[in-house]
C-alpha cells in the first residue's frame, strides 16, 4: 500500500509539473528534502520562486484534494522553503520573492478529471 501511494504522489508531482510548464512555469526541482520536510515542485514564474504542494485523488470518497492542506501543512512548507533559500544562496539571488502554491488533481481512470492551481496559498 506505501508503494502504491508513492507511485500515485509521484504520478500526481508528474501531472502538475506537466500542468505548470504549459501555464509557462520553469521547473527547478522535484522532491526537495531537508530536515525540515519535503517540498513536492520548486517551479518559478515571472521572477518568484514558487513551492508547490501537489495533492491528488483516486476519488472524492473520503473528501477532495483541498481538505488535504492544513495549515499546519502549509506552515511546514513555509519552514523547508525558508531553509531551501538559506541553504542554496544562488537561487535565492535570483528571486527577491517566493510563494506557495497548490495543485490538486483528481482522477478518473487513471487520468485527470479535474486539475485545479491555487497561488500563494499562505494568504
Amino acid at each position: 500500500m506505501k508503494k502504491q501511494n508513492h507511485n500515485k504522489g509521484r504520478q500526481g508531482e508528474e501531472i502538475a509539473r506537466e500542468y505548470l510548464t504549459k501555464k509557462g512555469f520553469e521547473w527547478i526541482e522535484s522532491n526537495y528534502k531537508n530536515e525540515l520536510g519535503e517540498i513536492d515542485l520548486i517551479m518559478s514564474k515571472d521572477k518568484w520562486l514558487v513551492f508547490v504542494e501537489v495533492k491528488l485523488k483516486l476519488d472524492d470518497r473520503y473528501g477532495n484534494p483541498e481538505e488535504m492542506i492544513s495549515r499546519g501543512k502549509i506552515w511546514r512548507i513555509r519552514q523547508v522553503a525558508e531553509s531551501f533559500l538559506v541553504l542554496k544562496p544562488e537561487i535565492g539571488k535570483i528571486y527577491k520573492n517566493y510563494r506557495i502554491d497548490a495543485v490538486c488533481i483528481m482522477l478518473n481512470n487513471n487520468l485527470p478529471e479535474r486539475i485545479d492551481h491555487y497561488e500563494n496559498i499562505e494568504s
